[in-house]
């Protein structure tokens, strides 16, 4: 048996923006990226066995998706989070697979909301942040160039 190629946790990172133009989320050592589907069953009977079981067939309704990224927060950086807190539209983030096309490197596009961000810190430590959010729209997956 092949061993997998494992993706260090350092090859999936956020980013704030889009394109060329996006700003690697450097403080955040946590990222979750979930996506959901959502799905309407029916119960199908056997029309040529009509003494048989129905079963069910499930079809995909709908796609949400979000997550979470968290971390220890620099001042510097506050500024663009507490704008995307309070935006009232969705803000483009991406979250990529720093790998080759091969590999199964590319990138997942999609706006977000962000729905809470917290701050902490614990005995004069270091500030830690959290950030969860929610997507707007569709999560777009384009491959590695």
């Amino acid at each position: 048996m092949a061993t997998p190629d494992l993706l260090p946790g350092n090859r999936f990172r956020a980013y704030r923006g889009a394109g060329a133009g996006a700003k690697f989320v450097c403080l955040a050592t946590s990222i979750t990226l979930t996506i959901t589907n959502a799905y309407e069953d029916a119960t199908v009977p056997d029309c040529d066995n009509p003494t048989a079981i129905p079963t069910r067939k499930s079809i995909k309704s709908s796609t949400s998706w979000g997550g979470r990224f968290a971390g220890s927060i620099a001042a510097d950086h506050l500024d663009d989070f507490r704008a995307d807190v309070e935006s009232e539209v969705a803000v483009p983030y991406e979250f990529r697979i720093d790998r080759s096309a091969a590999g199964g490197g590319g990138k997942w596009a999609g706006d977000v909301h962000i729905e809470n961000f917290e701050i902490a810190k614990n005995n004069n430590g270091i500030v830690a942040f959290t950030a969860q959010f929610r997507g707007d729209g569709p999560l777009d997956w384009a491959d590695a160039t």
